[in-house]
Parts: C-alpha cells; sequence; structure tokens
C-alpha cells in the first residue's frame, strides 16, 4: 500500500526542514493505533514504511508455541517455519496482513499526524530559536499600545512589555523600535512566549554589551551595578587588560557609546565607575559624582562605612531624595552615613 507518503514528507522537508527520519517512526506508531482501532485490538501489529519506496505494510506479530491457545498472539512452529525457516519456539514472527481497506484509513492518520507534527516541531524550533535570546537585549516593534501594556514583536513573535515593565516616564508609540531585555522564553501550548522588561538592571547590562566590544567579548567586566529605572543607573566595570580603561571604553570616543546608550534609557542618568577591592575606594567612587575626602570603615563586619564630603558636595552626595546615597550604598553593599567635613 502507497499513499504517496514520501512525496509529501520530501516536501515536508524542504519546506519546514523536518527531516523524514524524525516524522517516519511516529507515523508508524500511530497507524499501529488506527489498525487497532479499526480492525481489532487485541491483535499484536507492527506497521513498516519502506523509506526507499514510501509502501506501507502491516504485520501482525506472533509468538512461536508448541500449543496455539490464542490465534491472535500465537503460532505453531510448523506454520511458523513456512514464514520464515529460521523460527524456533520462543521467537516472534511477523505475518503480513491484507491491508486493501486501510489505505484510506491510513491517509487520513498520516495527514493528521503530519498536520500534528507540524506544529509541534515549529513549537520546538521556535522555542529553541527564541531560547537563545534568554538573558540579551534585542530589538521590538510595538505594534499597539493600550493603558497596561505595549504589544510588541520580536523576529515572528508576539509578545506584551506590560506598563510594569516600562522606563517610569516613558513614552511608547506603535510602530516605534524599542529595545528589550529577555527575562525568560516559557513554553506555552500556543508556542514559545517571551517574557520582557525595559525596567531591571540586566537591561543596563544588555545595551553596554551592545554597544561596548570590550564588555561583550570581556575585556571590560561589569562588576556591580545598581538601578532606580527612570532616574539613574551606577555600574562598577574593571578591566582585564591593564592597557584597556575600563571607563574610557564604556564612554567611547567622544562620548559616542554612552551616548547610544543614554539615547535608549529615555533621559534615565547613567554613572559608570571603577571598581576596586578596597571598599573605601570602592565607596568614594560610588558617590559620583560628588567628590569624597575620607571614608571610614565603622563596623567591617557590619558593613557600615562613614564618608567625608566637603560642605559644599553633600546635596550631590546624597542625591535628590538621597537617590545618590541609596545607589551608591546599593551597589557597594555598604551602609554609608556622609557627614560634611566641617562638623566633625
Amino acid at each position: 500500500m502507497n499513499i504517496g507518503l514520501l512525496e509529501a514528507l520530501d516536501q515536508l522537508e524542504e519546506e519546514k526542514g523536518i527531516s523524514k527520519e524524525e516524522v517516519i517512526p511516529i507515523l508508524e506508531k500511530a497507524l499501529v493505533s488506527a489498525y487497532r482501532k479499526n480492525f481489532g485490538s487485541s491483535k499484536n501489529v507492527e506497521v513498516v514504511i519502506d523509506r526507499n519506496t514510501g509502501n506501507i505494510k502491516v504485520y501482525q506479530l506472533l509468538e512461536v508455541v508448541e500449543n496455539v491457545e490464542d490465534s491472535t498472539t500465537q503460532i505453531s512452529l510448523e506454520e511458523a517455519k513456512k514464514l520464515d525457516p529460521t523460527a524456533e519456539i520462543g521467537s516472534i514472527i511477523k505475518k503480513e496482513l491484507d491491508v486493501k481497506n486501510f489505505g484510506r484509513i491510513a491517509a487520513q492518520t498520516a495527514k493528521q499526524v503530519l498536520i500534528q507534527r507540524i506544529r509541534e516541531l515549529e513549537k520546538e524550533k521556535q522555542f529553541e530559536k527564541y531560547s537563545e535570546l534568554k538573558g540579551t537585549v534585542t530589538t521590538a516593534e510595538v505594534i499597539r499600545v493600550t493603558s497596561d501594556w505595549a504589544d510588541i514583536r520580536i523576529g515572528k513573535l508576539e509578545t506584551r512589555l506590560p506598563k510594569k515593565e516600562w522606563i517610569p516616564g516613558e513614552e511608547i508609540k506603535p510602530g516605534d523600535l524599542v529595545k528589550v531585555y529577555i527575562i525568560d522564553v516559557v513554553k506555552t501550548t500556543k508556542g514559545p512566549k517571551i517574557l520582557v522588561s525595559r525596567r531591571v538592571p540586566e537591561f543596563v547590562i544588555g545595551l553596554m554589551k551592545l554597544e561596548i566590544p570590550e564588555i561583550e567579548n570581556g575585556i571590560v567586566e561589569i562588576k556591580a551595578i545598581a538601578r532606580e529605572p527612570g532616574v539613574r543607573t551606577k555600574v562598577a566595570v574593571t578591566s582585564n587588560n591593564p592597557n584597556v580603561d575600563p571607563i574610557g571604553a564604556c564612554i567611547g570616543e567622544g562620548g559616542s557609546r554612552i551616548a547610544a546608550i543614554l539615547r535608549e534609557l529615555k533621559g534615565e542618568k547613567l554613572d559608570v565607575l571603577k571598581w576596586s577591592d578596597d571598599p573605601k575606594q570602592l565607596i568614594a567612587n560610588a558617590l559620583a559624582p560628588a567628590t569624597v575626602i575620607e571614608v571610614e570603615i565603622l563596623d567591617k563586619e557590619n558593613r557600615a562605612a562613614r564618608v567625608l564630603v566637603p560642605p559644599t558636595q553633600l546635596s550631590l552626595a546624597i542625591g535628590k531624595g538621597g537617590q545618590n546615597a541609596r545607589l551608591a550604598a546599593k551597589l557597594t553593599g555598604w551602609k554609608i552615613d556622609i557627614k560634611p567635613i566641617m562638623n566633625l
């Protein structure tokens, strides 16, 4: 029996990239179920699709026994040897069945299986493709915007950028191209679902990787980050090459690299500072753009420090609403008490 399977499978491989070797075993199992359903479930059968011709053969699997008690599952040695001269007690013999009435059912079953498998494999391939984007920043097209979210398209997949994952205060309009951080890619019955954000600190890291080759290739390393979305982000960087200035690499010639990142951050400030293993130096660096006179370690175990600044630098060190000091504390992991030097 041949239902034009090979032609269909060849076309499938060419158009969808789904190989015959993937599909044929699934088809054989489906045809076994279809045969049992339509021609008696008591028979133990096997369906074989010839890989070269596409011919379908159905075999009844029979155990060779001395005394036949069930003719649907057993065969005598005498009868078995007619089918296979090497047969012996205990072996399994394949007896080909007449399947002339099975053609239509086989064709319907094959069609259903192929359609289902195409859907499954397309979802799997999509999932594999988009899973590679997890943990990166990519460009998305804005399709429509509601009061609660923006529908966006990444490649061929649509997803939602919830309002709570926008940069506070930013405006997003249909037709905009925006960069988003891929938090995760999850499997669903409808296919892969992409979870995205523009608020998480990793979004800034991803933007820096895109614009700064030295970060992407590991020459410059981001050691710590603290972010208040829409307001300010502080990033501590170090260089693994003594000939490369980490701050200069991040700023770029004429500020070109940092400018590209700031455009995507929609007015959010970005402080790039030098990492130090010395907590005093790190704390002083983290309070930039304020000038620090001295850092005193008050309690090393509880990571508490006092910072002395000129009176004119106090408000800058603390920042609007305490934002600069708060981000410096978050970046360094130290509790920071800022004092003007004249008061001590």
